[in-house]
């Protein structure tokens, strides 16, 4: 062991914690940190870069990562257990413990952030979290203590409501660090989201202040704050995600190229909007028929577009840097919301559209389409014109037009592909079904027709309502010789993920 730690000791700073930080704790960086003392002060960068405080009462030292560790965090994820979550959203007359407004969470102490915060030196990005889906909100002061932080570059906030309250602050708030990455997730408050329309403002405040230096940004697109996404120059943003439900009346409408005119450096545009029942399709084009001009985006590299219309003069007009593509439903299809309403494209429509398409170096494409009769077509194009996809996802409904491809003609289609690594698929034939067995024998045609080395498979289940998982599927070879190899489908132990109607 001495000589090892020798060793060890001859190598640069720098290159020893490279070296570290590719040993991950379960692969026994933690076990070699025990060596020597010397050995566990040169791990402690790599063991502590990241670091999970689950916060259940106020905020305190004696609740927060030990001080000698604070020179070492780089990520920081804070997660919310607040106990009063229940009294908060309670219609019995339950009092909170820590708080007085049922709306906010008492427990994340801004004070005590906004000292402890600046003191430690490597800290980059802070991971705001809250797991549960009841209505719980964070209060302005929190977010600014968090977000004067100097060495900040990135921060996230899941699940929470974005200051739900007006403060009073806000408008005097200029002492933001300078951000590069900011994101707002959220899954499960959709419904509820335009009831509080102070986090538009607080929102706006906190983009609008790092608009200078923000790289990348994702907003729930039903609080998003259009006015000064449109109004500002964005010169550094090269990601914007949009992931939510539009809600938009057709004379407040401005089209998607005129609001994000002022992100010239945009690589990736992600438009994940679903709409409601009545909502006029028309209005989620991005670049409509009667608007001038050019593409602002000159290096667009990935864009995902929700219900494509094939009036959109965007995809006449792609640039030739784009590598990934997505038309699909949001949510899929086979997602019950609104399903009814917002159906598809037909495949004679997807044939269509991708026929006015030159982007001819795609590596990754997602279609979602309704099958009809030009759905060997389709395919045929894909295979032809997109030789260098390396990741392919359909999403294939069944319609009343039906067709006559079979699980069999669509898996020898995919299977000419020459470069594909990875494929992922939801296909209905026949009437949408929930069975699992239904789901092995897709499993076992498309794995025998496409497997190949290396080649990743997976396809998408609905279990019911909402509920589905992306499970993993292996081919495995029989004792017997004259027996085909079986597909095998992996569970959540094995790799399988749970899919959402809104992906993150």
């Amino acid at each position: 062991m001495t000589e090892g730690v020798d060793t060890l000791r001859r190598l640069n700073p720098d290159v020893l914690l490279s070296v570290f930080e590719h040993s991950l704790p379960e692969r026994g960086l933690r076990s070699l940190s025990m060596a020597c003392r010397w050995v566990r002060e040169e791990t402690m960068p790599a063991l502590f870069r990241r670091c999970l405080v689950a916060v259940a009462e106020p905020l305190c030292a004696e609740r927060f990562l030990p001080q000698r560790l604070w020179p070492y965090v780089c990520h920081l994820s804070l997660r919310d257990e607040c106990p009063d979550v229940v009294a908060m959203n309670s219609t019995w007359n339950h009092q909170p413990q820590f708080t007085d407004d049922p709306l906010l969470c008492g427990i994340m102490d801004p004070e005590f952030l906004g000292t402890t915060l600046p003191a430690m030196p490597r800290l980059q990005s802070i991971h705001l979290g809250f797991l549960r889906s009841e209505v719980h909100g964070i209060g302005w002061d929190t977010l600014a203590a968090i977000l004067s932080t100097p060495q900040l570059r990135s921060f996230t906030v899941a699940q929470f409501m974005f200051s739900p309250r007006q403060s009073s602050t806000m408008a005097d708030f200029d002492s933001l660090a300078p951000l590069t990455t900011f994101r707002y997730e959220q899954r499960f408050l959709r419904t509820v989201l335009h009831q509080f329309p102070s986090q538009e403002a607080a929102l706006g405040t906190v983009i609008g202040k790092s608009r200078h230096t923000l790289e990348s940004l994702l907003l729930p697109s039903e609080i998003a704050p259009f006015r000064v996404l449109m109004t500002n120059q964005w010169p550094r943003l090269e990601e914007l995600h949009l992931i939510g439900v539009l809600n938009l009346a057709r004379d407040a409408h401005i089209p998607f190229v005129t609001l994000f005119a002022g992100m010239p450096r945009l690589r990736v545009l992600n438009l994940q909007l679903a709409v409601r029942k009545h909502f006029d399709q028309s209005l989620l084009q991005l670049w409509p028929q009667d608007r001038e001009g050019q593409l602002p985006w000159p290096n667009l590299e990935d864009l995902v577009m929700s219900f494509p219309n094939l009036e959109d003069r965007v995809y006449s007009h792609l640039p030739r840097t784009l590598r990934r593509l997505t038309l699909r439903c949001t949510p899929h299809h086979s997602f019950d919301i609104y399903k009814r309403y917002h159906p598809p494209l037909k495949a004679s429509e997807m044939l269509k559209l991708l026929s006015g398409v030159d982007v001819p170096h795609l590596t990754y494409i997602l279609l979602e389409y309704c099958a009809d009769v030009a759905e060997d077509d389709l395919l045929l194009y894909v295979v032809q014109r997109f030789p260098q996809l390396t990741s392919l996802e359909l999403h294939r409904s069944t319609s009343r037009e039906g067709n006559s491809m079979t699980i069999t003609d669509v898996a020898l289609r995919l299977a000419s592909l020459p470069n594909l690594f990875v494929l992922r698929a939801y296909l209905e034939f026949g009437y949408p079904s929930r069975s699992f067995e239904k789901l092995q024998q897709i499993a076992t045609v498309l794995a025998r027709k496409v497997a190949r080395p290396g080649l990743e498979l997976w396809l998408l289940h609905h279990s019911g309502g909402n509920g589905a998982v992306w499970y993993p599927v292996r081919l495995v070879a029989e004792e017997g010789v004259d027996q085909e190899p079986r597909a095998e489908i992996s569970h959540f132990d094995n790799g399988a993920v749970s899919a959402y109607p809104f992906n993150y």
